[in-house]
């Protein structure tokens, strides 16, 4: 009797891709709108300087989008071991990202909603790196569950985005 081969991870995270973007693109694209909403907000060099450093933390973040959907999209490319290699270099770049964000001191107004980003960024990362673990152990059904829960937390980080960015205006 043989078993029936699983097919390798990349062909079952494939359909995923535009959505795993999603969370590598969770705060870069309206950064022009937020730099100008909180240059608006407030007043004094705080603000200023926080909106500095916000938008020189997300900088990667863009580039990071780009590299997330090229791998998924061409996932057939890789062995589920290379694949779970560049996931997991992915997490890192992701997690050096939100460690960048964690340092900076939002205005008081802000801070709960900037604070429920940054936790679901790491809730992000951690996804990310159970999909990296799936793909390791070649195990299809974690992969799916993993994909999925990925999935739902970029949305949920789309949408703290946009909470956050709606304070600062």
């Amino acid at each position: 009797m043989t078993r029936p081969v699983a097919p390798p991870l990349a062909a079952l995270v494939r359909p995923f891709a535009p959505l795993l973007a999603v969370l590598a693109r969770p705060i870069a694209a309206p950064l022009a709108v937020l730099a100008l909403a909180v240059g608006a907000a407030g007043c004094g060099e705080d603000v200023t300087e926080f909106r500095e450093d916000y938008n020189e933390a997300v900088r990667p973040l863009s580039a990071l989008g780009d590299d997330v959907a090229a791998t998924l999209t061409g996932a057939d490319a890789f062995s589920d071991k290379q694949l779970a290699t560049r996931l997991d270099g992915f997490a890192d770049r992701f997690q050096q990202a939100r460690r960048n964000l964690s340092r900076l001191e939002p205005p008081d107004d802000v801070q709960d909603q900037f604070d429920e980003l940054l936790g679901l960024l790491k809730e992000g990362i951690g996804d990310l790196r159970a999909v990296a673990e799936a793909a390791r152990k070649g195990d299809p059904a974690q992969a799916d569950e993993a994909t999925q829960a990925l999935v739902e937390t970029g949305q949920r980080v789309r949408q703290a985005e946009a909470e956050f960015k709606d304070a600062v205006e």
